[in-house]
């Protein structure tokens, strides 16, 4: 990786590869690769691409791509099927709509229709409607 950086070639290679070595440990070898293709392809941001990258940026870019080698690997959990729902009637939904452009026979109407719904009964009360 080092001979692809040309700003790069005044350096130790010994001293620099031994500095990644020490940086990577622990990471695995596949996330390494990755990264190394990364750096060199150009494909990194805010690399200056003229320099090698430092040991620090290096293992940051492993730790990356091991994460994302990892996210890859897990297995992925499968959509449990919507269970369908009734379907409203279209005359209840007419209902709904004129009641709730003030029509008080569609409010008596769904009030017949929901006894025990409060709010559906007490809006069929004209003088609850106007509270």
């Amino acid at each position: 990786m080092l001979s692809g950086f040309p700003a790069s070639t005044g350096t130790d290679p010994d001293m620099q590869i031994r500095a990644y070595l020490v940086a990577i440990d622990g990471i695995p070898l596949e996330a390494v690769w990755q990264a190394a293709k990364l750096f060199i392809s150009g494909k990194v941001k805010n690399h200056n691409r003229a320099f090698a990258p430092s040991c620090a940026s290096f293992a940051e870019q492993c730790r990356r791509q091991q994460a994302a080698i990892e996210a890859q690997s897990r297995p992925r959990r499968e959509r449990q099927a919507e269970t369908p729902q009734p379907k409203v009637a279209a005359y209840k939904m007419q209902l709904l709509r004129d009641a709730a452009n003030g029509s008080r026979n569609a409010r008596r109407e769904l009030a017949k229709m929901f006894p025990d719904n409060p709010i559906i009964a007490g809006a069929a009360r004209p003088e609850e409607a106007l509270r």
